[in-house]
């Protein structure tokens, strides 16, 4: 008789445990939400990195398309990192 009143104490032991947690970590959901940035700020941070990266990819090919600005492996490798399947070296 001893080994069910154990065994049922430890269950409700354990019972009262994931009680307390779950209500526990329901409240700390229902406060995220207002403590995360907004979408719209994320939105409008990923629209001015797109827009930077946009702004040295022109940048680049302004450079690369005056004769004889760049010349040898840094003309490749800006070519190579503008997506240029191939790349004059003398121009």
């Amino acid at each position: 008789m001893s080994m069910e009143l154990t065994t049922a104490a430890l269950l409700m032991a354990f019972a009262l445990l994931c009680a307390g947690w779950l209500a526990r970590s329901r409240g700390a959901a229902a406060s995220m939400p207002g403590m995360g940035p907004d979408i719209e700020e994320w939105r409008s941070a990923a629209m001015r990195h797109f827009q930077e990266h946009r702004d040295l990819e022109r940048a680049v090919a302004e450079v690369l398309a005056t004769p004889g600005a760049v010349r040898g492996p840094g003309r490749t490798e800006l070519f190579v990192a503008l997506g240029a399947s191939r790349v004059d070296l003398y121009a």
